[in-house]
């Protein structure tokens, strides 16, 4: 699967941190941060209904939106 580029800022303690525990693990930061991201969102199935519906809603907004524009 390609990568993107995506740029984000942290506190230099969150980067000290990130250094210390991806260095201990071996992995650069690009591969420690994209671990967290696919194991972190871990979230209750409820939450994950929720979020689903959310998502829904806003394209369906967003739909909407591109219409009324044409």
């Amino acid at each position: 699967m390609p990568k993107k580029i995506v740029s984000f800022t942290l506190s230099k303690k969150s980067i000290a941190r990130l250094d210390k525990t991806s260095k201990a693990l071996g992995l650069s930061r690009s591969e420690l941060v994209e671990f967290l991201v696919e194991k972190g969102f871990d979230f209750p199935e409820d939450v994950k209904v929720a979020i689903g519906e959310i998502s829904e809603l806003q394209e369906e907004a967003t739909e909407k939106i591109k219409k009324r524009r044409r």
